[in-house]
């Protein structure tokens, strides 16, 4: 899973992804595309932050590969969206001189792969993760509820479970997981 950044403390909520890929542009349409993966799969893409917007763009019109952080983002008929918060250049890729800030080099040896941490309520088959997202302001954001495919043995509705996933088309597959609170309000 490396290098997803541990969480900030112990007990914090979070969706975090990292995908190697392109963006394409979606004809007549402001600060979207589709993020190509390595694979081909298609996904429906936002920059996460206003001042992501520029750098956002620019991999739409070089068309390069980069390593994005994402944040899952369900959208209807069980497509998956990603909201990239960051962006990690691959280093036989240039980068533009004029950019305010040049991507960072993502890692050698970078896996892609996602950390859900969140309260779980398992089902027949999957999970559904409730992941509580902070005000910003005094915005307030609903929840994000995320399904993962897959079993956790001994989970029970209403844990807070740390979990790692990878993706399989427009699915998040459970990997692994661990239990950090048995009970949580």
């Amino acid at each position: 899973m490396n290098p997803l950044p541990p969480p900030a403390y112990p007990y914090q909520f979070r969706a975090l992804g990292l995908i190697k890929g392109s963006l394409k542009s979606i004809p007549q349409t402001y600060a979207q595309a589709t993020l190509v993966a390595a694979d081909g799969v298609e996904y429906p893409a936002t920059p996460g932050r206003a001042e992501l917007l520029r750098p956002f763009t620019y991999c739409i019109e070089s068309g390069h590969t980069y390593w994005y952080y994402v944040q899952p983002q369900p959208r209807s008929g069980g497509t998956l969206g990603l909201s990239v918060i960051r962006i990690l250049a691959l280093p036989e890729e240039e980068q533009d001189p004029d950019l305010d800030e040049p991507f960072l080099p993502a890692p050698e040896d970078v896996e892609e792969g996602f950390n859900i941490r969140g309260i779980v309520e398992p089902h027949d088959g999957f999970i559904w993760v409730t992941v509580r997202r902070k005000p910003q302001g005094n915005k307030q954001f609903p929840p994000l509820q995320l399904r993962l495919e897959g079993f956790l043995p001994g989970a029970v509705a209403g844990e807070f479970w740390d979990l790692l996933a990878e993706r399989e088309g427009h699915k998040l597959l459970l990997v692994d997981g661990s239990r950090l609170l048995t009970a949580v309000a």
